[in-house]
Parts: C-alpha cells; sequence; structure tokens
C-alpha cells in the first residue's frame, strides 16, 4: 500500500470519528443525550460554570446543562441521568470542593419519595450560598466590638486608682463571704435535714409518677387523711415554730456582734465602689473630650479608616481570585501532509465568562526557515542559481485576548509570534466547537496569510480531540496538510490545589 494510501485512509478514519461525535452530541444527532431535565433558581450562581457535577448525596447524578438570567435571578438547567428520581420536597444548594475548589449543585433528597418531580419540572426550594465577603464584613464588626471592650476595661482599670479600687472591692467581698460561711456553719444540721427531706420528697414524686391509677387514688386519700392530721396538729406545729423562732433570736444575738461587722463592712464596700465609680467617671470624660492617648485613639477615626480599608482590601482580593478560572491546555497535532508532530501549550485565564486571555508557546516543525543559493554550471552553460529552503523546529508564543458574543467568539493578538485573528462557533454549547485562525500576513516571497480551519470536541471533561486543515492559502501546495490531534484539560482546581501545596517560605 502507497505511502498516499495509507495517509488517506488515516484521515478517513478521523473525519468518521468525529461525525460520529458530532452526531453524538448534537440535538439534531441520531444519539441524543440521555437523561431529564430540571430547572432550579438561585440569588446568585457566581463560580459556577456549565458542566459542573450535580450531586446527591455526594454521588453524582448529573450536570449543569445551562445558566441563564431568569428575571434578577440565576435560572440552572439540569440534566439527571435517567433512573435517578428526586422527591418533590428536595432542596438545591452550590457548594465548594474545598476551599478553592470547584463548585457544584447539592441535592438534599426531600421525605417526600411518593411524589418524584417530572422531567421539565423546577426545584422549588434552594439554600443560599455562603458570600465570603459578607463573613470578612461581620469579622470586621466583630473586631471592632472587640476593641471597644478591651479599651474600656483598660480606661476603667488600667489606671493606678482602678488596680487600687479593684483590690479594695475583693477584699471586701472576701470579708462578706467568711462573715456569711460563719452563720452557715453554726446551722448545717438544719439545712441537712431540709436537704434530707427534699431527697425525700423528690423519691416519693417518682414514685407517684410511676403508679398506676389505684395507686393514684389511694394517694389521694392519704392526702385527705393527711390534711386531717394536719388540721389536729396544728397547734403542736405552731408551738414547735415558736421555738424555732425562739432559737434563732438566740442565733442572731450570739451573732450579734460579726452582723454588725459584716453590715460595716458592706457599707465601706459600697462607699469604696462610689468612688471606684466616680474615678471611672473622670477618666471617661477624659476619653470623650480626646485627652491622652486613649482618648486621641477613641475619637480619632484614622485607625478605624485604616482598619476598614485593609478589610476591603483583603475582600476584593479574595472576590477577585475566586472569580478568576484557570486551565492549562496542552496537545499535539499530527500533520498529514508533511509526516509532522506540532506541540501546543497554552494558558487560559478568564475573569468573566464572556472573556479571558490565552498565553502560551508552539513546538512548529517550520518554525525556522533557512534559504540558501548556489550556482552550477551543467556542460558549459552559463551558471544557473539553484535555491534551497529548509525548515527547523523552532518555538514560537500566543498572546491573546477573547470576547464571547453567545456562541461566538471573537480573539485577535499574537499567534505563533505574529499578529493575528481568530473566530470561533459553538456548535453544541461548551463541547462541539469549529473555528478558524488566520495570522502572520508578511510572510516570505509574497506569501499570502497563515490560514488554519479546525474542530474541537471534548470527548470527556477534561479529554478533547481536534483535526482540521492548516496552511491553506500557502502558494506552494507541499506545505498545506491536514491535521488531526488530541489535548487534555486542567482546570482552575487542579491548579489551585497543586498550587496551595507549595511551602511558601517566610
Amino acid at each position: 500500500m502507497s505511502r498516499e494510501a495509507r495517509v488517506g485512509i488515516f484521515v478517513l478514519l478521523g473525519l468518521i470519528v468525529l461525525t460520529f461525535f458530532t452526531f453524538r452530541v448534537s440535538k439534531w444527532g441520531l444519539i441524543a443525550e440521555k437523561g431529564y431535565r430540571l430547572t432550579v433558581d438561585f440569588d446568585t450562581a457566581s463560580g459556577l460554570e456549565p458542566k459542573s457535577d450535580v450531586k446527591m448525596a455526594g454521588v453524582p447524578i448529573g450536570k449543569v446543562e445551562e445558566i441563564e438570567l431568569a428575571g434578577n435571578r440565576a435560572r440552572l438547567i439540569l440534566r439527571i441521568q435517567q433512573g435517578i428520581r428526586i422527591p418533590i420536597d428536595s432542596v438545591a444548594s452550590i457548594q465548594t470542593q474545598g476551599l478553592l475548589g470547584e463548585k457544584y449543585v447539592e441535592i438534599l433528597p426531600g421525605k417526600d419519595v411518593q411524589r418524584n418531580l417530572p422531567s421539565g419540572g423546577q426545584i422549588a426550594n434552594t439554600l443560599s450560598p455562603v458570600n465570603l465577603d459578607e463573613m470578612v464584613r461581620k469579622l470586621s464588626e466583630i473586631g471592632d466590638d472587640v476593641k471597644k471592650f478591651t479599651d474600656s476595661l483598660s480606661a476603667t482599670f488600667g489606671t493606678e486608682e482602678g488596680k487600687k479600687a479593684l483590690g479594695d472591692i475583693l477584699r471586701d467581698v472576701a470579708a462578706t463571704t467568711a462573715s456569711l460561711r460563719t452563720v452557715v456553719q453554726g446551722n448545717e444540721a438544719r439545712i441537712e435535714r431540709i436537704l434530707a427531706n427534699i431527697d425525700r420528697l423528690s423519691a416519693d414524686l417518682s414514685d407517684i409518677s410511676a403508679a398506676n391509677k389505684e395507686d393514684v387514688r389511694a394517694t389521694i386519700e392519704n392526702l385527705r387523711a393527711f390534711s386531717d392530721t394536719l388540721k389536729t396538729e396544728t397547734p403542736s406545729l405552731v408551738r414547735k415554730l415558736e421555738e424555732m423562732s425562739e432559737r434563732v433570736s438566740n442565733i442572731a444575738g450570739d451573732n450579734r456582734e460579726n452582723l454588725k461587722e459584716s453590715i460595716a463592712n458592706l457599707k465601706t464596700a459600697s462607699a469604696r465602689l462610689d468612688n471606684t465609680l466616680d474615678s471611672a467617671g473622670r477618666v471617661m470624660a477624659k476619653i470623650d473630650r480626646g485627652e491622652g492617648t486613649l482618648g486621641k485613639l477613641v475619637n480619632d477615626n484614622t485607625v478605624a479608616n485604616s482598619l476598614t480599608g485593609a478589610f476591603d482590601g483583603i475582600s476584593r482580593y479574595v472576590g477577585k481570585y475566586d472569580a478568576l478560572h484557570m486551565t492549562l491546555v496542552p496537545w499535539v497535532e499530527y500533520q498529514t501532509g508533511t509526516s509532522d508532530w506540532k506541540y501546543y501549550l497554552n494558558l487560559k485565564m478568564q475573569p468573566t465568562a464572556d472573556k479571558y486571555y490565552l498565553v502560551g508557546v508552539v513546538n512548529d516543525p517550520r518554525g525556522k526557515r533557512t534559504d540558501s543559493s548556489s550556482f552550477i554550471s551543467v556542460g558549459g552553460n552559463p551558471p544557473v542559481e539553484t535555491r534551497i529552503v529548509n525548515f527547523e523546529d523552532d518555538w514560537k508564543f500566543n498572546a491573546l485576548l477573547a470576547k464571547r458574543f453567545s456562541r461566538i467568539t471573537v480573539r485577535g493578538g499574537i499567534m505563533e509570534s505574529a499578529g493575528g485573528l481568530g473566530l470561533e462557533y459553538d456548535v453544541v454549547k461548551d463541547r462541539f466547537s469549529v473555528g478558524a485562525d488566520i495570522f502572520d500576513f508578511n510572510r516570505p516571497e509574497n506569501n499570502r496569510a497563515h490560514l488554519k480551519l479546525y474542530g474541537n470536541y471534548d470527548i470527556f471533561k477534561n479529554l478533547f480531540i481536534t483535526g482540521g486543515a492548516d496552511d491553506l492559502l500557502n502558494r506552494d501546495s507541499a506545505y498545506r496538510t491536514f491535521f488531526l490531534g488530541f489535548g487534555i484539560k486542567f482546570p482552575d482546581d487542579d491548579l489551585k490545589t497543586v498550587i496551595g501545596a507549595v511551602p511558601i517560605k517566610p
């Protein structure tokens, strides 16, 4: 089999594979995408992208097919696998894998398993995602409150007068508790009897509550009998109470001096507390007038403004970092016309859904051109100039700015170390696209610009194939070639995980 026949068969197989996957993903194809659709509305879907996972109990059950604006809210169109049934009272929320990981939709299954959401139904119950800016703002408010509290404590007890007043209060409290302990120690027997009676009463109530109806009736009868007994024994109880009151009077008489000392100590403590409050009032007045270091710190808004500015800066930095999506894309192409391999490595940085920046390098087998000439004389004829053109591998670079309008993306900048423009169209949104790039308008020997037509198809989330035709406008047909290739996408969650694992030395 000739070399041209083998190349033709290889190109034919590539086109068959590309046609199959085109029909596989297109809505009008023979093999439609399986599953059924559900919708859910959120106040914001920031950080969530099409093709993100939909999970239930941590297990993937579908994908986010589209994200659109419905009024002032974000509407998500979910593609759920066949055979998965979601109760009608389920709750949907937006979660994040780790601190800086990829976002996905989590569905908390409801309890009404008898009624499930139909195809095209909507999940009515949602949980709003956590807002990092709101958390930072609340932390800032808490920090301000703590600062005010510590400033107040420092102003009250930080001076020598405050320390002395606090020591006096603690000594007075110690003296008062000592007097109370003396009184209690003289009545320990009575306190123990009271506690014992309470223990027996609680035990009796427990027994009564566990008894049946007959026991309850018997208890009621006993209460009646107890009431009758109490009625007859009331005079003796009155006499016992009188005796108890006399004993209390005797105890008070025996400890009269101690009680007087306790009352005198309380009066002294009260006077000292008044002095302390007066001192604190004078200190607070000085602070309100802005006198002294604390007064200037409390009344001057410079520190508060500096802290607010610092927290605002942190909030803006975290917000921008969370919104930036980066994808590292290496891929390789086999050029059938010249039997060469061409290698690419691009970094896609996407701050918003409709705009991205792309930088990268390209290893071109025909990147470096060398021209040489020689004069050859044959058979005594005049010398004839012979020109030889050689190509070698060389590295080139890309630096592009792209803007997306619905399904059309326009980009421009530096393509393979030359100025160029590109246009790409999504045949199947975020899955299959076709495009064209034209660059290097000032080629040697008045050659035409470099034109490349291509098509990309995502087999899986991170794996894609590519194919098309390269350098179609070249005047030399030997350099016009078809190509086939494949590549891998490394999304930002993988990149952030690797960057976060790198130790940072202080």
